[in-house]
């Protein structure tokens, strides 16, 4: 197995973790991965459980060839169905609850956890929400709360995080105009002064620590020269590993890449952060695969965990602290979205038929090197880890 790994002048640890794929109770609720495009159910860790909300699912409908509404293109959110229904799947028991209903049907949204509540932005609600809007949810009181609107504009999605009794937020795409991360006060819920950064900086995801945020992103004005083929699929899409400080100083992670899939700007790559690490499930188009990878954004270690025998596209994966990793939904992807060809099974590959899954990943084989020389091809380093350990 060939890892590739940016270095410098210190000692790199890669891990190479070979996860047991175990299926699970299957979801009970009526999200469909293919109900339309970059749609995954909702969900969240807390406690011991990981709760999911609404979803949408196609609805049967039949095609009048004499109806010229039709159109070539039809409205496909015109045969579909969102549903406000919310389920909770117990780790311990391995079984499926219904919860409760959310406050109104829910496409999708992104969700952030502190202490039992379950916090959502990104909202795309039925009827629409605004950008402003946030929703809490309390896993104790089975309760909704909607708290005060955010009194500011952002470019791109909704970024959040928190640590010590405070909630950071910034746009991703907030390095075009505005370069600032707001910060509130949960204990006396007031907005603090804002962080405004030294550099301005687009990113993907955020990741909370005492002193500093750990961000995988890029510079916003680095040079981005676009070949005619880079759409092709062994194209490796990297950003950087980045630290913002709370004194608005953006120091980048020197020489070291954070690959998110093999697409130009990969839009199905998913990152999430879990205490000190950044999960990564992204997509190997060249060889119709799925990888997942973590970071350890204090120390820089890295561990590839197996790669799936599938381009899986819409799932929800959920990290869970007991080294297991839960993947519910989803469906078989291949390049330009559509539905990846059948072919004859490999018989060492094993079949999953539905996406109801968890990863038991074991202690990880570790492999240091110092760092003395670089490739001068492609600035990067090539650790070789022998695939029988």
């Amino acid at each position: 197995m060939l890892l590739t790994h940016a270095v410098s002048l210190f000692s790199v640890f890669t891990a190479v973790a070979f996860a047991e794929l175990i299926p699970v109770s299957p979801y009970i609720g009526k999200h469909k991965a293919n109900c339309q495009s970059q749609s995954k159910i909702t969900g969240a860790l807390v406690g011991g459980k990981i709760y999911t909300f609404g979803g949408c699912y196609a609805l049967p409908y039949i095609v009048d060839p004499d109806d010229e509404s039709e159109g070539l293109l039809r409205r496909y959110d015109e045969h579909q169905n969102v549903t406000e229904s919310s389920n909770v799947y117990d780790i311990a028991s391995d079984t499926w609850s219904f919860e409760t209903n959310t406050p109104r049907p829910l496409l999708g949204s992104s969700t952030t956890v502190i202490n039992k509540d379950i916090y959502f932005y990104n909202i795309d609600a039925k009827p629409r929400t605004t950008d402003l809007n946030l929703w809490k949810y309390s896993t104790v009181t089975k309760t909704w709360s909607e708290p005060a609107q955010l009194p500011f504009l952002y470019h791109g999605n909704l970024l959040t995080c928190h640590s010590n009794d405070k909630m950071y937020f910034m746009g991703s795409q907030d390095g075009y105009q505005r370069n600032i991360v707001r910060v509130q006060n949960l204990l006396s819920n007031q907005w603090e002064d804002p962080i405004y950064l030294d550099k301005r900086i687009y990113a993907k995801n955020l990741l909370c620590h005492e002193t500093h945020l750990s961000v995988i992103g890029e510079k916003a004005d680095k040079e981005d020269v676009i070949g005619i083929f880079d759409f092709q699929r062994n194209n490796v899409y990297n950003q950087n590993l980045i630290n913002v400080y709370h004194n608005g100083s953006v120091q980048m992670v020197e020489n070291f890449n954070v690959t998110l899939g093999y697409n130009r700007h990969d839009g199905e790559a998913q990152i999430f952060p879990v205490k000190e690490w950044f999960y990564i499930f992204g997509s190997n188009e060249s060889k119709n695969a799925t990888e997942i990878s973590k970071i350890n954004t204090l120390t820089l270690d890295i561990v590839k965990l197996d790669t799936l025998p599938y381009k899986l596209t819409n799932v929800l994966m959920v990290p869970a602290e007991n080294d297991e990793i839960y993947l519910f939904g989803g469906r078989k992807n291949n390049m330009f979205g559509s539905a990846a060809p059948k072919v004859e099974q490999d018989t060492s590959v094993p079949k999953i038929k539905t996406y109801n899954h968890k990863l038991i990943i074991p202690p990880p084989v570790v492999a240091e090197e110092n760092v003395e020389q670089v490739d001068e091809q492609g600035g990067h380093f090539k650790l070789q880890v022998p695939d029988d350990q």
